[in-house]
């Protein structure tokens, strides 16, 4: 039996240098198909779909809101040659009715456990309409991602540079931020992974990492312990928010810490300290700006930017307030009736689809531009990314052995 796998194309945000990351959900996807059934993966970000590909089952794996149409529209091309056609990943759980519309099958939430019998279920012809846990399964459990179904080579380096490759050593998150889908998709309790398995997986990657945990900062033993192990393993890698405490951020310099993701949302001398302190410790910070809140009018979005300026950080990705389904802000602005635009391809959080509260749409996507233009008007996004490749670079020649 052959398996193929495909990761759709989405619209991209128009300010970001266009790195094609190698995806982790699609390979993890591939990792739970028990053995003996020939898997293979076509990202669509970097590789055309084949449509005539000789296979029993087409798989489609979407992470994002803003996948769902296209990946809708994969799906009809290889239904109407006859395919049987399964649909997985997180965007399938935000959206399960109408993915289940578009799929002979949709498998719901976390694969682990769920893959192997949807597999078996198409192998004896009576494959179910909906695959779904009942509960979170078993974190010790999931297998490691098949790094090797990807061309790493060929299709994610960058002038030559090799890309950082998604690493998750938790799952879930205890923080019940009103934008994020995690509480529904993950659950609320920080599930972790046994370390062994995190370093084994870690040590088949690049040495270049993005550590996809939601939030490791929401345990502050468990950073310890995964820097610790990490140390030595001659890893530069990048996070979601960490801890800033000094003796944190020491342990997760010497673990190979590159720089951190940090959600900006207003205006706070907190926010200035904690990247200083990050720079300190020789960590770099880019900004996760969100734009749009109940409490943000225009004066305050300007007046944002030019803080923004003050505080050193050395990138920013400018978002607007997206309500993706199943989040707080979702049920919010939809009993409010403030949501206008339902088409998942504007929601790549680069488009106004509801209607602020101090601002009109237009204002605040014209805002949301500005931001960008006035963020990078000095040194382009893509000269300020060198900047920090080159650091890794330099600091890997240090460590180099002579002749």
């Amino acid at each position: 039996m052959r398996f193929h796998l495909i990761y759709p194309t989405w619209p991209k945000l128009s300010g970001q240098t266009p790195f094609n990351l190698p995806p982790l959900g699609v390979i993890q996807a591939a990792a739970n198909v028990p053995a003996g059934v020939e898997v293979s993966v076509t990202d669509e970000n970097v590789q055309p779909i084949d449509f005539d590909r000789d296979a029993d089952l087409i798989g489609i794996s979407m992470m994002l809101s803003s996948q769902t149409p296209n990946g809708y529209e994969i799906a009809r091309k290889f239904k109407a040659r006859g395919k049987t056609v399964v649909m997985g990943g997180l965007a399938v759980a935000l959206h399960e009715q109408e993915a289940a519309a578009h799929a002979d099958a949709i498998v719901v939430g976390e694969g682990e456990g769920l893959i192997p019998q949807m597999v078996e279920d198409f192998t004896r012809g009576r494959m179910k309409k909906v695959y779904r846990h009942e509960a979170f399964p078993d974190i010790s459990a999931v297998p490691l991602p098949r790094r090797d179904l990807l061309d790493k080579q060929q299709f994610y380096t960058h002038k030559g540079w090799e890309l950082v490759d998604l690493v998750e050593t938790s799952r879930g998150c205890r923080f019940n931020c009103a934008p994020c889908c995690t509480p529904f998709l993950g659950g609320r309790v920080h599930r972790i992974k046994p370390m062994d398995r995190v370093l084994e997986d870690v040590a088949r990657c690049s040495p270049y990492l993005f550590i996809v945990d939601n939030s490791l900062e929401q345990n502050l033993e468990y950073q310890k312990t995964l820097f610790r192990a990490l140390k030595g393993m001659g890893k530069r890698w990048v996070s979601h928010p960490i801890s800033t405490d000094a003796e944190l951020l020491k342990l997760a310099r010497e673990a190979g810490c590159w720089y951190v993701y940090h959600a900006i949302y207003t205006i706070s001398d907190k926010i200035r300290d904690r990247i200083k302190l990050c720079h300190d410790h020789g960590i770099g910070v880019e900004g996760t700006i969100l734009l749009g809140l109940d409490d943000h009018t225009e004066d305050f979005i300007k007046r944002f930017i030019d803080f923004l300026l003050t505080v050193d950080l050395d990138l920013a990705e400018f978002t607007i307030l997206t309500p993706f389904p199943h989040t707080q802000y979702w049920e919010q602005l939809e009993s409010e009736k403030r949501i206008f635009d339902r088409d998942w391809n504007h929601y790549n959080a680069a488009n106004v689809v509801f209607r602020p509260r101090n601002m009109s749409p237009e204002t605040l996507q014209k805002l949301y531009h500005l931001a960008w233009e006035q963020f990078y008007a000095k040194e382009s996004q893509t000269l300020r990314m060198s900047k920090l490749i080159l650091d890794v670079l330099r600091s890997s020649q240090k460590k180099r052995p002579r002749a």
